[in-house]
């Protein structure tokens, strides 16, 4: 079962110009399974209706304290209702009850009576975030436990191109599950993940490279955070959006994913290595576009770096390699995480139905040193990464590898 599936919701809405953007954010939530009830200041329906929300699959909208009431202890009841309160937008104003303790509308009231975790995500002019009180009433309310994603930097109402822009949906989408998962299995670890494709150039223009998305990467860093660790996040190129917490580092070639690999896996405690590095490289490189000439062309090829047989002494405690396979998958999975040496290997066959390139789903199979073979059915790319992070855990370390 998705870990997002029949989560109950509240979304906060306050009045800025970036309440339109929740109901992409809604939207996000009822995809992944997720039953949502929104919660409006009066200011908010000034920007947006309560029927934008009821059309888009909310199970119910509140705007009001006192008109149209379903139940008079609505403010109550909801609150013991929703697994997670998420703001979006929240503009000082609604931080400023929050950290006061103030309930004279529906939003601040419901927020008063909720006890679970709150995500705030702000969003208003850039010298309302800066003013002192306002910073004030953040700082008290990251201190008794709320959490917090932006403002960004971006063009403002004003037109002016500074911090205060709400958040993007899919960043508060990835923080509110992070949040759901509830986790801190790996608090205060160094983890590592490569993610995505490397290209390698032939000329200014041209390159060879493969079809990854990186999306499995990015939902293994997704799920690293979310339960607590530090984490490091080498990608190639990818459009994928860095999952809230996670430093990135991009890399091009499969020679600087290997070096900044043995850089940020030094002392790291897990490396998941899901890049889909080319295993060749032109042999060599043009200066200059190589023209068309009408006539057949030869591309000569070299291996690209073994990146896990480069690591050495950077090599991380514990090593989870992935296996891509079109054909003989169990074989050549375990071929793999011996000549490697690594501790567990997650093989899949894109050719699969559903799971091809570039989708949201996966089927894996793990496998470990010890023999033990996990069969993972289809399922969202991030529930599969919380799953390939449970069965790590279970693995010694290189300090305990081989140890009785």
């Amino acid at each position: 079962m998705s870990i997002m599936k029949e989560k109950k919701i509240l979304l906060g809405v306050s009045g800025g110009i970036g309440a339109y953007k929740a109901c992409e954010l809604l939207r996000l939530f009822i995809k992944a399974g997720a039953q949502v009830r929104v919660i409006m200041t009066t200011a908010a329906g000034e920007f947006i209706t309560p029927l934008s929300f009821q059309s888009l699959g909310a199970d119910a909208v509140s705007i009001d304290m006192f008109r149209d009431k379903r139940d008079t202890l609505e403010h109550v009841n909801w609150a013991d209702w929703g697994d997670i309160l998420v703001i979006a937008p929240a503009t000082a104003n609604i931080i400023g009850k929050m950290a006061n303790g103030i309930a004279d509308e529906v939003l601040s009231t419901q927020i008063l009576a909720y006890d679970g975790p709150v995500l705030i995500a702000p969003a208003m002019n850039v010298k309302m975030f800066r003013n002192k009180a306002v910073q004030k009433n953040i700082s008290y309310l990251k201190s008794i436990g709320v959490s917090f994603i932006g403002p960004e930097v971006g063009q403002l109402a004003s037109l002016i191109t500074d911090i205060g822009r709400m958040a993007a949906p899919e960043q508060i989408f990835f923080k509110s599950r992070q949040l759901l998962l509830g986790q801190n299995k790996l608090g205060g670890k160094n983890v590592v993940v490569s993610a995505g494709p490397t290209v390698e150039p032939f000329d200014p223009v041209r390159f060879i490279s493969n079809r990854s998305s990186g999306k499995m990467g990015y939902a293994l860093a997704d799920a690293a955070a979310a339960y607590g660790a530090n984490v490091t996040l080498v990608s190639g190129p990818t459009a994928l959006q860095t999952p809230p917490g996670v430093e990135k580092i991009e890399v091009q070639t499969a020679e600087e994913m290997k070096n900044a690999l043995i850089k940020y896996c030094k002392g790291s405690d897990f490396l998941y290595m899901a890049a889909a590095v080319a295993d060749y490289r032109p042999s060599s490189y043009n200066k200059q576009k190589i023209r068309r000439t009408g006539k057949s062309m030869k591309l000569d090829l070299s291996p690209a770096p073994d990146i896990l047989k480069s690591l050495g002494p950077s090599r991380a405690r514990v090593v989870v390699g992935f296996a891509l396979e079109t054909e003989n998958l169990e074989a050549r999975a375990f071929e793999k995480m011996r000549a490697k040496g690594i501790d567990m290997i997650v093989a899949n066959n894109p050719t699969e139905k559903g799971i091809e390139f570039g989708s949201e789903s996966n089927r894996v199979t793990i496998f470990t040193r010890a023999g033990r073979k996990i069969r993972l059915d289809i399922g969202p790319k991030f529930d599969i990464a919380v799953e390939i992070i449970e069965e790590s855990l279970k693995l010694p370390s290189g300090r305990d590898r081989g140890k009785k």
